[in-house]
C-alpha cells in the first residue's frame, strides 16, 4: 500500500509530465509553479518515463523491431541489437542511418574511435550528422586492403573525424604481411605501434563482418593460393576486421591471420564500451551468429530477414 508521501509524489510526476508533454509548457515555468528547480523539473520528467507514465513513440523507418531485437539479446546476451526492415529493392539504407544516429549519440568528448575497414562501414559515415567533438580521436584498427579507397580503413577513418571534427591518426601500413619477416618489419616501426595500441584501448570500436560467400578478403590478388586453400580448408565462417574467424567466434589458428597488422580482437573488446558492428545480407549470417557467440560485440545493427535467421540457426 502506498503512503501519503508516495501518492503525492506521484501526482508531481504526473502533473509535471502532462505540463511538459501535453501543454507544452517550458521546464521553467513548470519549475516555478511547482516550486521547485529546474534540474528537478528533469529528474520528476525522467522519472515518468521510468515509471510508465510517459511512452516516447518515434515514428520513423530508423526504429527497429523490438521483439526480434529482444530476442537475439536475449539469446546472445549483447547489450543493445537494432533490426531494421530495409527499403523496396533490398536497399539498406535505413541501417547505415540508424548506425550513425546511435554512434553520435553514444560518444563521449574524448573518446578514441577505432575504425575497420569495409563497405558497411564507410556507408554509416556517409549518414553521420556533423558535430564538434575536438578532443576526440579516430584512429583504423586494421591496415589497408584492397584498391577500392572507399571502403580503406584509413579512409573510414579520415571521413569520420571531419564528421565529428576530432583529431585522426592513420595507420601506414598493408592489412596482410606476405610472411612472419615482413609482419615483423611492419610491427616494429614505432608509429605503427603506437596506432595499434591506441585503437586496441579505443572506448569505441566499429566493425563490419564479412560472409565466405563472396568474400572480399579472399577476392584480393595478394592472398596466395596456399592461404585460400588453408582458409578454405578450416571451415571458418567469416572475417571481422580482415581476421578469419571459426564457429565459436574465436580467431581462426591459421598462418593468414598471424600476419594481418591489425589491432587484438580480444584487447578491444575487453578496453572499449561499445564495440559496434554493421552487418546485413542473409550470406553474412553464419558469420554474425559466430561473432554474437564469441562475445566479440556489444551492440548490432542488421536487417530483418539477418535477424530471423539468428533466431532460428
Amino acid at each position: 500500500m502506498r503512503t501519503v508521501s508516495e501518492e503525492d509524489n506521484i501526482r508531481k510526476i504526473t502533473l509535471a509530465a502532462e505540463m511538459y508533454y501535453i501543454y507544452d509548457m517550458p521546464q521553467k515555468e513548470i519549475a516555478e509553479r511547482l516550486g521547485v528547480s529546474r534540474p528537478w523539473v528533469s529528474k520528476l520528467l525522467k522519472r515518468a518515463k521510468e515509471m510508465g507514465i510517459v511512452r516516447i513513440e518515434i515514428n520513423s523507418p530508423l526504429v527497429g523491431v523490438p521483439e526480434m531485437e529482444k530476442r537475439i539479446r536475449e539469446r546472445y546476451r549483447i547489450n543493445h541489437v537494432c533490426v531494421i526492415r530495409p527499403l523496396v529493392g533490398g536497399d539498406y539504407t535505413n541501417i547505415s542511418m540508424a548506425a550513425a544516429n546511435y554512434l553520435v549519440s553514444h560518444l563521449e568528448s574524448r573518446d578514441v574511435i577505432g575504425v575497420s575497414w569495409g563497405s558497411s562501414i564507410a556507408r554509416m559515415i556517409d549518414h553521420v550528422v556533423g558535430m564538434q567533438l575536438p578532443g576526440a580521436m579516430v584512429v583504423p584498427i586494421v591496415g589497408g586492403a584492397g584498391s577500392d579507397a572507399d571502403c580503406l580503413s584509413n579512409v573510414n577513418a579520415n571521413r569520420l573525424s571531419h564528421a565529428l571534427s576530432a583529431g585522426c591518426r592513420l595507420l601506414h601500413a598493408n592489412a596482410y604481411c606476405a610472411d612472419q619477416k615482413e609482419y615483423q618489419v611492419v610491427m616494429s616501426n614505432l608509429m605503427n605501434k603506437e596506432v595499434i595500441e591506441q585503437g586496441e584501448h579505443c572506448n569505441v570500436a566499429l566493425v563490419g563482418i564479412g560472409g565466405m560467400k563472396n568474400s572480399r578478403v579472399l577476392g584480393y590478388d595478394y592472398v596466395t593460393h596456399e592461404d585460400r586453400d588453408q582458409i578454405m580448408a578450416s571451415h571458418v565462417v567469416g572475417d571481422v576486421a580482415f581476421r578469419f574467424i571459426d564457429k565459436g567466434g574465436d580467431v581462426a589458428d591459421l598462418d593468414f591471420n598471424n600476419r594481418v597488422v591489425a589491432c587484438n580482437l580480444s584487447k578491444i573488446r575487453r578496453n572499449a564500451r561499445e564495440v559496434i558492428a554493421i552487418a546485413y545480407g542473409t550470406e553474412k549470417a553464419e558469420a554474425i551468429k559466430a561473432v554474437l557467440k564469441g562475445g566479440l560485440l556489444t551492440t548490432l545493427f542488421t536487417d530483418y530477414n539477418t535477424a530471423q535467421l539468428l533466431t532460428e540457426m
